[in-house]
């Protein structure tokens, strides 16, 4: 349900993937060496921060550079 509650937000489109936070989909059954199970679900968020282009600085990066978000990341890794 999260995630279709940012789908359809009115946040925008992410500038690029170092600006938004990762929510995993699936739930991992973990067993440690003691036999103790754990349920876990991965969430990674973001250090530098939630940012958002507006519809037409989107549409106009997609016309520039459509690699821009992996561009973006390379360049900052």
């Amino acid at each position: 349900m999260h995630q279709i509650t940012i789908l359809f937000s009115d946040r925008g489109t992410p500038y690029g993937y170092r600006h938004i936070n990762g929510y995993g989909s699936h739930t991992f059954k973990w067993v440690n060496a003691g036999g103790e199970v754990f349920y876990v679900k991965y969430h990674f968020k973001t250090d530098q921060g939630i940012k958002n282009m507006t519809r037409d600085e989107a549409a106009k990066m997609t016309a520039e550079n459509p690699d821009f978000s992996q561009t973006d990341l390379f360049d900052n890794i």
